[in-house]
């Protein structure tokens, strides 16, 4: 039996000398992590991309004779309507140049998802269960009777509620953990404070919930203030402002990273906007983490803030912050 690892036949492309058009990465919509074919979520991602191969499979039937060949259609039946003559030989040859290079691109994208690694893994394990039963396969009927890429787009929903779900749980814990410390927030700003770390203060307010956060290495200062604090010890949401000098205009950055601040999770968790708000220290010296420049094509630095969470076996949970400008996320 052929392996199914290799490209089935295709019709040959036609030759360029210097081709302009490079490959375009292949993109998945919905593509769970998993390296095991092992999973529920993971079989029918695996048959939401054999279903997606097979329609490319058969849009490419349709490249040769046709579509490759369609410039030519006027030219040979000239009479039919909706169809005009090229003007001159040269816009025809420019018109089946354009036509074959689309061809060639098709043919490559395909290429590349046939041997892409996640097809790959599939492949594998195909092969592997035709061992494991000798041969014998299940006979199919000859057409999809499932949209497995829209079921795997309803189970990718389903996992990801059930996954905020665990959040909010574990976050309610965590909450309730505070609580009955009996800490308030004047305690987390004192914990933060006692961490010394270089370039950041925390100025808190005597008479309400209100606390100055200076960057001195980035230039800048922002505003948190607490919204409807009832008792001293309470976690209420906390959200945050620019602190200018009068006559200063917020600047295009600062508005960027007060949208991301105020965009985040966990903001009863003052002990968490603290930590993110610090990680703008060093903005003007840490590059994105996607790309690794400082800034992109709009010249803007990354003011974005991708968080990540450890959670200990003693069940205590930081976080650490990666910078990214926008078009990176």
């Amino acid at each position: 039996m052929a392996s199914m690892q290799n490209t089935p036949s295709m019709p040959a492309p036609i030759a360029q000398p210097n081709p302009t058009v490079q490959n375009e990465p292949t993109t998945q919509t919905n593509n769970p992590p998993s390296n095991a074919l092992d999973s529920e979520l993971q079989l029918v991602s695996s048959l939401a991309k054999l279903q997606k191969l097979e329609a490319r499979i058969h849009q490419l039937r349709t490249l040769l004779p046709n579509r490759l060949l369609a410039p030519l259609a006027p030219v040979v039946e000239p009479r039919k309507e909706g169809r005009s003559l090229p003007s001159s030989p040269q816009e025809l040859y420019q018109q089946l140049v354009q036509t074959a290079r689309a061809g060639i691109e098709e043919v490559k994208q395909f290429q590349t998802l046939w041997h892409s690694p996640e097809m790959k893994a599939i492949w594998e394990h195909v092969e592997g269960d035709i061992k494991e039963s000798g041969g014998q396969l299940l006979q199919p009927t000859g057409m999809w009777e499932i949209d497995y890429d829209s079921l795997l787009g309803e189970m990718i929903k389903e996992e990801k509620a059930r996954e905020e779900e665990k959040i909010k749980d574990e976050e309610n814990q965590e909450l309730e953990k505070l609580r009955s410390s009996g800490q308030g927030w004047r305690g987390v700003v004192e914990g933060f404070n006692q961490r010394n770390i270089p370039g950041v203060r925390v100025v808190p307010s005597k008479n309400e919930a209100l606390l100055a956060v200076a960057l001195v290495k980035a230039g800048m200062v922002f505003q948190v203030q607490a919204d409807g604090l009832k008792e001293e010890k309470d976690f209420p949401d906390w959200r945050v402002s620019s602190k200018i000098s009068p006559g200063r205009p917020v600047t295009k950055l600062e508005t960027s990273i007060v949208d991301c601040l105020n965009s985040r999770q966990r903001k009863w968790d003052l002990a968490y906007l603290l930590e993110m708000i610090s990680s703008y220290s060093e903005i003007k010296t840490s590059p994105c983490k996607k790309c690794n420049k400082m800034t992109n094509a709009a010249a803007q630095l990354p003011s974005i803030r991708l968080s990540k969470s450890v959670l200990s076996p003693e069940g205590n949970r930081t976080f650490t912050f990666e910078p990214l400008h926008a078009d990176c996320l």
